[in-house]
């Protein structure tokens, strides 16, 4: 028919729309398809077909090919977690080298055993359809990585469980998908770590950031310096049998486990345990705040190179990995400075600033890590030199990124940034590695949004803006609009020395029971970002699938979602809570640091507050956010209705709250949120009813919703700001 309509055609200009047309409809056919499609990270290439490989009691998998012996764990993994999905009985779902598939069932193929290191080859290819499950991967660990997808592909209708028809080929856009978890601040017992990695191996992440030292304690155990567990750890450290184990466990799921241990500053543990390492001698106790300390270690002395020397050497033995991470930030100087015998030091090897003499104390160490066979990781400040804005801005105007770092810095130092787009430009630029951490900042619990459209490559993340607690505040806001305006600020050869990203969870203001809660779900969205493909970044069908990943990811045992009800009952010391979730649901902590500015939190704190149980980025705040877009849209009186409805509720659930609230004090900011949010919505249903729409009643609205968004209980009522929109263009 096409051919014919074409040779109807009077014009060439008929056929150019006809065809842009055509085109248009093929595009949005494979949009809407390509919106069904329920996984996360999302595939390099994926192509769904109808119908599926029905799952029964007589299901086997079979694996051939050199992989090495932890692809049967994993299958066996898989197989239990199949068992558990769809509740069949099956004859047994342990797979080892004798498993067979005599009926039907999935062959896993791999060429070579895989090596749980940087830059190994995650490929994978799957092909599902009614007949066979095949799945081949280069190795063993490309193989996991198609497990996962596999699970993800698991559906039901009335007649059973089945396996989506797929054909997928795949592989991660960046090698290095990372999560940061600090021991120091709170401790997280194995259980936690575990789930944890359980966790990132759903979504593909593969490197664990283990960090151990800072000022408020030393979280493994030493048998060279056992004092730093003894007495620097409050009796919360791993021991070696149990480092031994957490690494096994990761590896067995193709993660990496690098360890940290932050020098020179971030000190206080080390020193509290062995004080002949201060800069300044004084009486030293380990920190119960938050912050950035002044005590550091003495750069100057042998003694402290024989120290670390002896003790790095020991937990480089513990963590296989190639990559040992050395900290280097937020040393403040001020303890070098205030030493005479650090100053002369300084001057006498023409160190002419702190930062210089941390070079010197950098190179020193990384000379000992190489003795193990290491290579260092430092955050931005290993390399970023100290200087005005102005002068900053002026060198990065002219290209001159060289003017920017401190030259002597070796080359294979890999730069962790996390102040911004600054350090991860300058690193490449002068040939080093980088990881970017400067968005993906989880315990700032910003939304999975800003996280998903901040990308490692300064060209593609479109809209990251400064955060004001991690930024040099020099050029940052000269290079997002270059990145805006379409300039490409990296060649392709700099591109590649971007290995990829971290998520970090300082663990300040969280505890076993929330850490959850505040890594999952949204670091689904930073490990799509740097599994898959830079083009996706559809927002909302990243929530849509994020939303799904968020339940699977309790299949694993992350306690997100569950523990928001356990801590509830807690709080409010009764059963029924349904009432108090409807408005906890529609709460966010504070974001950033604002929680620090009362400096009334320690590592001895409740965290079983409020703002402990309320979480990131709701769900029902982004649905109801959804109702009003859709109805300032569409103007349909449905919507206005439903809208309406939901304010009705609101009120009326108040009214719940306030008879079972009682006398509990604890209860009283979640009251007073309510409490507003029944006034709001009194309001605005009276204003969206009256037939004549008064300045007046808007601005009575839009004045309480000032003063109604301020924060109680360093919660916000974050639906606010929708109700403001609806008002302001209603």
């Amino acid at each position: 028919w096409l051919s014919c309509l074409l040779a109807s055609a009077c014009t060439i200009g008929f056929v150019v729309r006809l065809f842009f047309f055509i085109s248009l409809f093929i595009l949005a056919s494979i949009e809407t398809f390509s919106q069904s499609i329920d996984l996360m990270p999302m595939p390099s290439s994926v192509k769904l077909s109808a119908g599926g490989f029905r799952i029964d009691k007589q299901f086997a998998i079979a694996v051939k090919g050199d992989g090495d012996l932890r692809i049967y764990k994993e299958a066996t993994r898989f197989f239990q977690r199949v068992a558990e999905r769809t509740g069949i009985f099956f004859k047994s779902w342990i797979v080892d080298q004798n498993s067979r598939i005599n009926v039907s069932g999935l062959s896993i193929e791999t060429k070579r055993k895989g090596k749980v290191q940087l830059g190994e080859d995650e490929s994978y290819e799957l092909l599902v359809n009614e007949k066979e499950i095949s799945l081949i991967a280069a190795n063993d660990i490309g193989a996991i990585r198609g497990l996962e997808t596999l699970f993800q592909l698991i559906e039901s209708d009335q007649s059973g469980f089945f396996f989506q028809s797929a054909t997928i080929k795949d592989s991660p856009r960046f090698s290095w998908r990372g999560l940061l978890i600090s021991q120091p601040y709170h401790f997280m017992p194995m259980d936690v770590i575990k789930r944890t990695l359980d966790a990132m191996a759903l979504v593909k992440m593969n490197v664990l950031h283990f960090y151990i030292s800072d000022d408020q304690g030393y979280r493994i155990e030493s048998k060279v310096y056992p004092r730093l567990h003894q007495v620097a750890s409050d009796g919360q450290y791993f021991t070696h049998e149990q480092v031994r184990e957490m690494i096994e466990y990761a590896h067995q799921r193709g993660i990496r486990v690098v360890p940290e241990i932050d020098v020179p500053g971030h000190s206080t543990a080390m020193i509290y345990a062995y004080p002949h390492l201060a800069s300044i001698k004084r009486n030293y106790q380990l920190q119960d705040h938050w912050g950035v300390f002044d005590p550091t270690l003495d750069p100057t002395k042998e003694s402290t190179y024989q120290f670390l020397d002896t003790l790095l050497t020991e937990v480089a033995s513990l963590f296989p990995d190639e990559y040992f991470h050395i900290g280097g930030d937020e040393n403040t100087g001020k303890d070098w400075k205030s030493n005479p015998d650090i100053v002369a030091f300084m001057k006498s090897n023409n160190l002419n600033s702190t930062l210089a003499l941390q070079n010197y104390f950098n190179k020193r160490v990384q000379a000992i890590l190489r003795k193990s066979g290491k290579k260092t990781i430092g955050w931005d400040e290993v390399l970023m030199k100290e200087m005005e804005a102005k002068e900053a801005k002026t060198h990065f105007e002219k290209g001159q990124y060289d003017k920017l770092i401190e030259t002597d810095v070796p080359k294979d130092m890999v730069i962790q940034s996390w102040r911004g787009m600054e350090a991860l430009l300058s690193s490449a630029k002068n040939g080093y590695k980088s990881i970017l951490s400067k968005g993906y900042y989880i315990d700032l619990v910003q939304s999975a949004e800003y996280h998903y459209l901040n990308d490692p490559v300064p060209f593609n993340n479109d809209v990251i803006v400064p955060d004001s607690e991690a930024n040099f505040d020099r050029f940052e806001s000269d290079i997002i609009n270059k990145i805006k305006q379409g300039e490409k600020l990296l060649s392709e050869a700099e591109e590649k020395l971007i290995l990829g990203g971290e998520a970090t969870m300082w663990t300040e203001h969280v505890t076993h029971e929330t850490i959850d809660s505040r890594i999952w779900p949204r670091t689904a969205a930073i490990a799509e970002r740097l599994w898959s493909p830079a083009t996706l970044r559809n927002v909302d069908d990243m929530y849509r699938r994020m939303n799904k990943i968020s339940v699977q990811l309790e299949w694993v045992g992350s306690t997100h979602i569950k523990n928001i009800d356990m801590m509830l009952r807690r709080m409010s010391g009764q059963a029924n809570i349904e009432s108090l979730r409807h408005v906890v649901d529609l709460l966010q902590p504070v974001q950033g640091y604002k929680r620090n500015a009362a400096d009334n939190f320690t590592r001895f704190s409740p965290y079983t507050l409020l703002v402990d149980i309320a979480v990131p980025d709701q769900k029902a705040v982004r649905e109801f956010s959804g109702l009003v877009n859709r109805y300032l849209r569409d103007r349909n009186p449905q919507q206005l209705d439903s809208l309406i409805n939901r304010f009705h509720f609101w009120i009326s659930n108040h009214g719940a709250i306030e008879i079972i609230s009682g006398k509990n004090s604890l209860l009283g900011g979640l009251v007073q949120h309510s409490k507003h949010l029944g006034e709001i919505s009194q309001l605005v249903i009276d204003y969206l009813k009256s037939s004549v729409k008064s300045k007046q009643g808007k601005e009575q609205i839009l004045n309480k919703v000032k003063v109604y968004a301020r924060p109680i209980d360093y919660c916000e009522l974050k639906v606010l700001e929708s109700i403001e929109k609806l008002i302001q263009n209603f």
